[in-house]
């Protein structure tokens, strides 16, 4: 606003004409941003208006001229809210309350005196302006949080929907080194992951896989795959795959599935599309382009179909193609990692592509998932 005001007076507007400006854009804002008014019919013939706004004559004409018609102003507008307050006071009054205003005798001898100083008490550091009053009593502003102003934090016994949601989410039973007749498989906890890891678990544990997940995000996480991330410009979340990637690596998974997803499973059939972003939909080929001499040095298998999640039939398919070897592009897509990148001789087996299984397996698994 104060750059167009300026721009405005470089441009040789007068002062009349600026004020006149301010005045609609007040109302304006008023009438179609915060009441949201889409024509001026809607405020009726009588309309009354209240605030010490109103009390500035070109404010209230320009009103009248936007909505067409006369405009009551009370003498009183500026003190209405004051009013108010004083009215529901005396409704909501009870025998034996006691008003915090201060008597008419202490208020000769009112004073207050304010200081300023930094909170300290958690990062954010707040610069607090204190008030302290004649009797004693001081008052805070500028904490961002209730410990800033003194107070002790209060107990709630709200439940926190973000822990739930994680536990409804990742927190599944797993199948034990013993249980796990085909091994061992990692799942980074990252991007789609927050919606589709129980069909995955789901999936390989009716497979017979021990399922292991990625713990939830943190700082040191993300600067764990820093040295990974190729291109600064990726979102936040996508970055933080680095990070998740190598701790499954770390903690001695050799076998990691993160499946490149384009279309999510149709849960509105009113919705126009079901298309993944594009980051999440083909960030495992990210991944695999830039950790593959990591991977190749750790001996780690790293899977990532591009997979027809949202129709069962080809996923049937497809899986069953890819856990057969008979996807001749996910093994061309291995080799070639290998050979472009000089990686030389590849001793891991990529077991996945040769697992003993058919499609009625593929549907069961898919069946259990789904359930």
């Amino acid at each position: 606003m104060n750059s167009k005001v300026k721009q405005s007076q470089k441009e040789g507007a007068t002062v009349a004409d600026i004020s006149a400006g301010l005045s609609y854009s007040v109302i304006r804002n008023a009438l179609y941003k915060v009441i949201k008014l889409r024509n001026t019919e809607e405020t009726g013939p009588n309309v009354v208006v209240q605030g010490g706004t109103f009390l500035n004559e070109a404010v209230l004409r320009s009103i009248e001229l936007i909505l067409g018609r006369n405009v009551v102003r009370p003498e009183i507008s500026g003190l209405m809210g004051a009013y108010g307050a004083a009215i529901t006071a005396c409704e909501e009054y009870s025998e034996g309350d006691t008003s915090t205003v201060l008597p008419l005798d202490e208020v000769d001898s009112f004073s207050v005196s304010t200081s300023n100083a930094r909170c300290g008490r958690c990062g954010n550091n707040c610069l607090l302006t204190i008030s302290k009053f004649s009797d004693g009593s001081r008052y805070i502003t500028g904490n961002r949080c209730e410990r800033g102003a003194g107070l002790a934090r209060k107990a709630s016994d709200l439940p926190d929907l973000y822990k739930i949601k994680a536990d409804l989410l990742f927190n599944r039973s797993v199948l034990t080194p013993e249980e796990a007749s085909r091994g061992t498989i990692g799942i980074p906890r990252v991007l789609n992951m927050y919606e589709n890891y129980p069909f995955w678990h789901a999936f390989f544990t009716k497979l017979g896989f021990r399922v292991v997940i990625s713990p939830p995000s943190s700082k040191e996480i993300y600067q764990s795959g820093m040295d990974t991330i190729s291109s600064d410009t990726a979102c936040y979340p996508a970055k933080l795959v680095h990070g998740h990637i190598k701790w499954l690596v770390e903690n001695g998974i050799k076998r990691i599935f993160y499946p490149s997803i384009n279309y999510e499973a149709v849960e509105d059939a009113s919705a126009p599309n079901h298309y993944n972003c594009p980051i999440v939909a083909t960030y495992p080929e990210v991944v695999d382009k830039n950790m593959a001499d990591y991977f190749y040095d750790n001996d780690v298998e790293f899977y990532h179909p591009f997979v027809p999640y949202d129709n069962d039939a080809r996923f049937v398919a497809e899986m069953t193609k890819f856990f057969t070897g008979s996807r001749k592009v996910d093994i061309a897509s291995t080799e070639n990692i290998v050979e472009s990148y000089h990686l030389g001789d590849d001793r891991r087996q990529y077991g996945l592509y040769s697992l003993d299984t058919d499609k009625k397996e593929i549907a069961a698994a898919l069946a259990a998932a789904r359930a």
